[in-house]
């Protein structure tokens, strides 16, 4: 039996990586006593899968993960049990099989809510020209460090759309849908970091991933 699950990480646990959540995951299905399958070998691990990994700082509505389990189990008494031992910031919001759903390799893209300071107020129409300027240009390169190298990416492609939601002063709120995955990713920093191209003194205070799912040929996909 394979079961899909929609987990929540709060404030409380988002700056913790992935495997720290993975292990969190883990530990609390072993204390509620729930039969999970085990790989084969030498260094046995739980049959676990996860959606596209999720940077460390930001929370999220929408991590998605598989779990394999030995035998069939009602997912309500899953949810209860595993719900129940899971650390404060971490929990599950939804529970289903995986039978006949998307693969979580083939997730693609993501929405995220942004909530940034721009250093004094600033009026909405300021900032929608802002974010279209950035927009209409063919490339929007910045540097992106990885594996402890940094070089100059273009991440025009990967932006699918950018809405100011809310405006209040010096604050604003923005949502943001973006690749993700492994055809391609990109966060909401590396965003942040092109609109201070127009806006210098614009600073992210808070990012939630929103939603995860898979687009193709125009079609959107939901993992549950």
């Amino acid at each position: 039996m394979i079961v899909r699950m929609k987990i929540k990480k709060g404030e409380e646990v988002k700056f913790i990586s992935q495997l720290d959540l993975m292990r969190a995951v883990e530990r609390a299905m072993r204390r509620a006593e729930l039969p999970v399958k085990f790989t084969e070998g030498f260094n046995p691990r739980p049959r676990i899968s996860f959606a596209p990994a999720l940077p460390v700082g930001i929370t999220s509505d929408a991590e998605y993960m598989d779990v394999e389990f030995e035998s069939v189990l009602p997912l309500d008494r899953i949810l209860a049990r595993l719900n129940s031992h899971l650390p404060p910031g971490i929990s599950v919001l939804k529970i289903d099989t995986a039978e006949g759903k998307i693969p979580l390799s083939s997730v693609n893209r993501a929405v995220y809510t942004v909530v940034v300071d721009t250093g004094s107020d600033i009026e909405p129409e300021l900032l929608d020209k802002a974010v279209t300027e950035m927009l209409s240009r063919p490339e929007i390169t910045v540097p992106k460090t990885s594996k402890g190298k940094v070089k100059n990416v273009n991440i025009a492609p990967l932006i699918h759309g950018i809405k100011i939601t809310g405006v209040e002063g010096s604050r604003a709120e923005i949502r943001m849908e973006l690749s993700a995955g492994q055809e391609g990713n990109v966060t909401p920093p590396l965003v942040i970091k092109a609109l201070q191209e127009h806006i210098p003194s614009i600073t992210v205070r808070r990012m939630n991933r929103d939603e995860l799912f898979m687009v193709r040929e125009g079609k959107r996909t939901d993992p549950i």
